[in-house]
């Protein structure tokens, strides 16, 4: 509502009417569904710090009508990490503290809004998860190379197409032998042959040789062709599953829950309650027993483990029929009936678009015509204390007011969504078709990035949650190691001033028919150029690391991190290894550390770079940023020391 207020007189005028005058002045003659773009213009948009204390007579139409401490203090209800806020395949990477602290939310949110009986319920987002893949600024995950093992050069040439320098002709993927199994290495277009090297075999197969290929980094290729490879495996179709299982379990371990709801806004929702039934509530390696439920199905015994070997595919589909369809109604009735939301990381891209295709749909089945889409709701939720959102990674980036980090991290591929080989894994809202929605030539990368371009333009995906007012960068990762990402922390560097606000000079997503035409999209550089205009902070986080924020907030107003027994608190800008824990040991009763070694032994656990004289690098930069930001600065105290991995409480 828009109000002008005349002593004790108010005038109102609704934005709905405001929406229409415009829509119709514009636009006489067509209909709304066929002009997204000025849809997109005039949708509400109400990020959480714009909305105000209403008048006593003040209407919010749809909105549930919140107290009046809502507004004069804000709930401390957002909680971001740059890694996995649960276990992920009988690893950990969450620190005690941070798991503590969801614990404390979903009980406090549950006390406070008494949701069906104290019922604990979350939501887990897996919505960028299902479609997480990396452009070749890391190639296939790791900045290592690429190792294929044959018998001779002329058995590996039957294989891989090699010009005359060795050059790999064609992106594609090499059969190799591992063990009793054989196994696919995608090796890349322009990959280059660097070594031959002996290897040493224990069967009867005769000497073998491992060819060493350095493969091209390049931050704007989407590796599609890849891609192509793996969704024609059913990769896409059994990961899907896999993830929605085994996120669905792990979070009704890890955090007690009573009934947990996953959404992928792709494809769509999935539900499952506790069993309590019968007297064993655990199955023998101590998950909880799970019911799958849907209306008008019987309730389904959750599987145990949904493997992709052919006697699993038939659990695969049955899971693929528990779930519902997406709808704006649906995704609103699920925010209603949880105390919590997790947003995991994966293609920041993909689920921001998907998550704003649904957002501006017709509300089917709701007559007033200023009813909100699922994210308004999901704002105003938070704003109210009846909600608590928690994301990692890409949903870390997505809280923010828009995800320009997503550009310079550099590792999300921008495009692999509008491939039309995706249609039949993927489930389109109304205003989209395969033919408007998918690149008309597959695998071509500049049709693939400009048709991403104009979605993301089209439905306003560049814009976040906006559940908080500043942006941040996951995976900081200052390891003077090789193997680190080596787009990281240098990149956060170069795209934020020295107190750590966002300041990006140059474009770093960048499409071109060929690679020396290659530019900033003229709207990403609006976008780019009016965000460091305000100045945000952008905050680092490292993995293992989180904070928590006001709704709607600006500042830091807490920050947690994993301890080791005996050592300490790891510091800020130093990377968390995943700890091995099947039986989630580490998390026993009384426990708030983790065991002695469990960092220390890791090989890869290093101190972030601090150092003040390499002339490549100079990580010492993060230090003013640090402070700046009120983040915990390793500077700040002798115990920060070049090398050292921890600090005293």
């Amino acid at each position: 509502i828009i109000s002008w207020g005349v002593e004790n007189k108010l005038l109102r005028v609704s934005h709905h009417f405001l929406r229409t005058i415009l829509y119709m002045w514009l636009l006489p003659t067509t209909k709304r569904s066929s002009t997204p773009l000025i849809w997109a213009l005039v949708r509400n948009t109400t990020p959480v710090s714009a909305l105000k204390s209403p008048s006593k007579s003040s209407s919010f139409g749809s909105m549930a009508t919140p107290s009046s401490d809502a507004y004069n203090k804000p709930y401390k209800n957002v909680l971001l990490s740059s890694a996995y806020l649960m276990p992920i395949r009988g690893k950990m990477i969450t620190a005690h503290s941070t798991r503590q602290k969801v614990l404390d939310l979903l009980q406090e949110t549950q006390s406070r809004c008494k949701k069906d009986g104290n019922e604990r319920a979350m939501i887990v987002d897996i919505s960028a998860t299902v479609w997480n893949w990396d452009t070749y600024a890391i190639v296939a995950g790791k900045p290592s190379p690429v190792k294929l093992t044959f018998s001779s050069k002329e058995e590996m040439r039957n294989h891989l197409p090699l010009n005359e320098e060795d050059v790999a002709q064609e992106g594609i993927l090499v059969p190799q032998r591992q063990e009793s199994n054989r196994m696919m290495v995608w090796v890349p277009k322009g990959a280059m042959l660097k070594e031959i090297n002996p290897q040493d075999d224990d069967d009867d197969s005769g000497e073998m040789q491992e060819f060493v290929f350095e493969c091209p980094v390049d931050p704007n290729d989407d590796r599609l062709e890849h891609w192509e490879q793996e969704v024609k495996n059913q990769e896409l179709y059994k990961a899907r599953t896999k993830l929605a299982a085994e996120s669905m379990r792990s979070m009704l371990r890890f955090y007690e829950l009573d009934r947990i709801v996953c959404w992928d806004l792709s494809w769509g929702i999935w539900e499952a309650i506790r069993d309590t039934s019968g007297d064993e509530t655990c199955d023998e390696s101590g998950d909880p027993k799970m019911l799958l439920v849907k209306d008008g199905k019987a309730n389904l015994s959750f599987p145990s483990s949904v493997e992709d070997n052919d006697d699993e595919m038939a659990t695969m589909k049955l899971f693929y029929d528990y779930a519902r369809p997406i709808s704006s109604k649906l995704l609103k009735e699920t925010l209603t009936g949880v105390s919590g939301y997790y947003l995991v990381g994966g293609n920041t891209y993909t689920m921001s678009l998907f998550h704003h295709m649904w957002d501006q749909q017709a509300r089917e089945g709701e007559e007033d015509g200023n009813a909100i889409g699922h994210m308004q709701f999901l704002r105003n939720q938070l704003r109210d204390g009846k909600l608590f959102y928690m994301g990692h990674s890409a949903g870390l980036i997505m809280s923010g007011p828009n995800i320009l980090t997503a550009t310079f991290k550099g590792i999300d591929a921008f495009s692999v969504v509008t491939q039309p080989y995706n249609s039949p894994f993927v489930r389109l809202p109304p205003s989209e078709t395969p033919d408007t929605f998918f690149a008309s030539e597959k695998n071509n990368l500049f049709g693939a990035r400009t048709q991403m371009l104009n979605k993301m333009h089209q439905y306003g995906a560049w814009r976040g949650y906006h559940v908080v007012e500043a942006l941040a960068f996951p995976h900081y990762d200052a390891r003077p190691r090789v193997a680190s990402f080596p787009q990281s922390a240098e990149t956060y560097l170069r795209a934020t001033d020295a107190e750590g606000r966002f300041a990006q000079p140059e474009g770093s997503l960048l499409v071109g028919k060929t690679k020396d035409k290659r530019i900033e999209r003229e709207d990403v550089t609006r976008l780019r150029k009016a965000t460091n205009a305000k100045g945000l902070p952008c905050y680092p986080v490292a993995n293992g690391h989180a904070f928590v924020m006001d709704c709607g907030g600006l500042k830091v107003l807490e920050t947690l991190s994993p301890e080791e027994e005996g050592e300490g608190i790891l510091h800020w800008d130093t990377y968390m290894p995943y700890v091995p824990d099947e039986d989630h040991l580490q998390y026993e009763s009384g426990r708030n550390q983790f065991t002695v070694g469990s960092f220390t032994s890791d090989a890869d656990t290093l101190a972030g770079d601090r150092s003040s004289s390499n002339d490549d690098y100079k990580g010492d930069r993060i230090f003013s940023r640090l402070e700046a930001l009120g983040l915990p600065n390793p500077n700040a105290s002798s115990e920060g020391h070049a090398g050292r991995l921890f600090r005293s409480k």
